[in-house]
């Protein structure tokens, strides 16, 4: 399979998941545990550790419980998952939402339309998150949120910017949901990650959430 360095690090948190799903601990996600049994890659290779796995299933819960609380909070939301990668948040969380939108890489998309089905509820975009014209696939809507778990890190403070300034201006007022690396943590990824291998780039962190809300006047801390 063709994938840059960035869309490789998807098998990261796959296999992750699927280790503590298997082991009924933090998540259950029996499509990773699917996943990982009939693709075809060399988990071997990844040299995971329990620990890391544990973290990427606790961070993938945690993304979960605060979708979860959004659709519950906002019947009929619009969700948007950018860097979805082979994730299964869609079939994870509550599906009181109204449509769910995947976004990846073309051939990110077209592995995991191997694994998951669209229908009128979930649909998949294939498109580098930096390439706006995802966003014309969109339907407007009044509640929606954004999801980008895994991705921040591997974008430049310009490129956030530019995504964010995007979405705002297409969609106006939306939920972003995201993890971030520290700005030390980017530092010292350099030396021992586990996306080295991959030889993907780190390069976006935040100290504080008023870093992010220095990227455009219209964002607020919630």
């Amino acid at each position: 399979m063709e994938l840059n360095n960035e869309s490789k690090t998807l098998f990261i948190p796959l296999l992750g998941k699927a280790i503590m799903s298997k082991d009924n601990l933090f998540l259950h996600d029996p499509k990773a545990e699917e996943i990982i049994s009939k693709i075809d890659y060399d988990f071997n290779s990844l040299k995971q550790s329990k620990w890391l796995s544990m973290f990427m299933s606790v961070r993938a819960l945690i993304i979960d419980e605060l979708c979860n609380k959004y659709i519950n909070e906002h019947p009929n939301a619009t969700i948007i998952h950018l860097g979805c990668g082979l994730d299964s948040r869609c079939i994870r969380v509550n599906q009181n939402f109204n449509i769910w939108y995947d976004v990846d890489y073309k051939n990110v998309i077209d592995i995991r339309k191997k694994f998951y089905e669209t229908n009128s509820k979930h649909k998949m975009i294939e498109s580098s998150v930096t390439d706006y014209k995802w966003l014309n696939h969109i339907s407007s809507s009044d509640n929606i949120i954004v999801v980008a778990e895994g991705l921040t890190m591997y974008l430049s403070e310009e490129e956030i910017k530019e995504l964010v300034s995007q979405i705002n201006n297409k969609l106006g007022d939306v939920h972003l949901l995201f993890d971030a690396y520290s700005k030390k943590g980017v530092k010292s990824s350099k030396i021992k990650n586990p996306v080295n291998q991959m030889n993907a780039e780190i390069k976006y962190g935040i100290d504080n959430p008023k870093d992010f809300l220095e990227l455009n006047t219209n964002l607020e801390f919630v």
